[in-house]
């Protein structure tokens, strides 16, 4: 098992991973970060997919996640909360294209 952990002034939030990811569970990961993680939110906008290196996921899931195309994500994961669609919320409201 992997353990992540993201900081957010001054708390620390953990997820257990399993070792095999789905790209699903990763899509998530990436999500649930970014609900939390201003810096990863900034970087998301900033880099695009460089700031997905390390999560396993294909070039059309990065594409999706970095522009915020909200019906791929949740085709492939779900309807997202309000919480999760933090990160897809933001970036469109972005005038970056």
């Amino acid at each position: 098992m992997v353990l992540e952990h993201v900081q957010n002034k001054n708390k620390i939030f953990h997820w257990v991973l399993n070792d095999q990811n789905s790209e699903p569970e990763e899509i998530l990961r990436v999500l649930r970060r970014a609900a939390v993680d201003n810096d990863f939110i900034a970087q998301l906008t900033d880099q695009g997919s460089l700031a997905l290196q390390g999560y396993d996921l294909s070039q059309q899931a990065k594409a999706a996640l970095v522009s915020g195309d909200l019906r791929w994500v949740e085709a492939r994961v779900g309807k997202l909360t309000a919480r999760l669609r933090t990160w897809i919320d933001r970036r469109l409201q972005q005038e970056i294209w």
